[in-house]
């Protein structure tokens, strides 16, 4: 299955529905790329405040701002006519924090070698600002395909050095991410409610894996959203 799809068109988003035998309620996924189109953002939250419960991503840290450079410096460039994902408002008590606490972050951002560690710190801006000055929507969305399962291309370039790095950013994410899923799809009244998960395109594998594995749900429907085009 697609999450994101990169093609002479754009760059597309695939929002799936995905519900389960004998329940009324369903969850939604909207898979996010942090830079895009307002008028993608502007879709995916309205779709996204029909639900009862939304769960968000989100870390606030000084090193989450820092490596967030690498694409944040994005917004302001004429070339490519981007803006960075908007902070996501609703109405108190429609959604819930799914991420890291920036305590339990930062704890996991130290076992990063150390060596990896400052790397990031260092090439982060300048990426940045490569991109601001020298990017293309074509560049930024090259490779950007994504599928529910890892390409080979993505299995043969796991690297254990810099296997830290994606436990810190993915797998403990994921895990969390996770935990507050299943915490409400167990509540007592999550029968008939619709949930949206508004999360990286790329935490939407384990998911999925959960949702279709192990809950017992089956994917209704998945349609395009685009996210810029080219």
């Amino acid at each position: 299955m697609q999450i994101l799809e990169s093609s002479l068109i754009g760059l597309r988003s695939a929002r799936v529905v995905l519900v389960r035998r004998g329940s009324p309620g369903c969850v939604t996924l909207f898979p996010m790329v942090h830079v895009g189109e307002p008028a993608f953002y502007d879709a995916v939250y309205a779709d996204a405040l029909a639900h009862d419960i939304i769960l968000l991503e989100g870390v606030d840290s000084p090193i989450v701002r820092r490596v967030t450079q690498s694409y944040r410096w994005i917004e302001g460039s004429k070339r490519m006519d981007l803006i960075v994902q908007p902070r996501f408002r609703a109405r108190s008590g429609q959604t819930i924090h799914a991420d890291l606490s920036r305590e339990e972050f930062e704890a996991a951002w130290r076992d990063v070698p150390l060596w990896l560690r400052l790397a990031i710190w260092f090439i982060a801006p300048l990426m940045g600002l490569r991109r601001r000055w020298f990017g293309s929507r074509e560049s930024l969305a090259e490779g950007m395909s994504m599928d529910d399962q890892q390409s080979p291309e993505e299995i043969m370039s796991w690297n254990p050095e810099t296997a830290g790095l994606a436990t810190v950013i993915l797998d403990r994410r994921d895990q969390r991410l996770l935990e507050v899923l299943h915490d409400q799809l167990d509540h007592a009244d999550a029968g008939g409610r619709r949930l949206a998960v508004v999360y990286g395109a790329a935490h939407m594998r384990a998911v999925l894996r959960a949702l279709l594995g192990q809950r017992g749900y089956a994917v209704e429907k998945s349609e395009w959203m685009t996210v810029f085009s080219l």
